[in-house]
């Protein structure tokens, strides 16, 4: 069984062409928040040093993307919300 008929990899597309820009950010910064929980909680089991450092790198990532969405939310959307 391939991964995508397990599921894993999927990613549900919650927004349609009735969803609104705002509604929209707020569901990619949900998900960037979920992404960097995931890479913390990695960073926090791994042993391997590597593997750490990676998922430090990645979850550092997601903290970016959270604040420039949450930046374009705040002088954007925020008045829609």
């Amino acid at each position: 069984m391939s991964a995508d008929e397990k599921g894993e990899g999927r990613f549900e597309l919650k927004v349609d062409r009735n969803t609104s820009p705002a509604e929209a950010a707020r569901l990619a910064l949900a998900q960037e928040v979920k992404a960097r929980k995931f890479y913390e909680e990695c960073a926090r089991i791994m042993e391997h040093p590597a593997a750490k450092k990676m998922f430090e790198f990645l979850a550092d990532e997601e903290r970016k993307h959270e604040a420039l969405i949450q930046k374009e939310i705040d002088e954007q959307f925020l008045q829609e919300m």
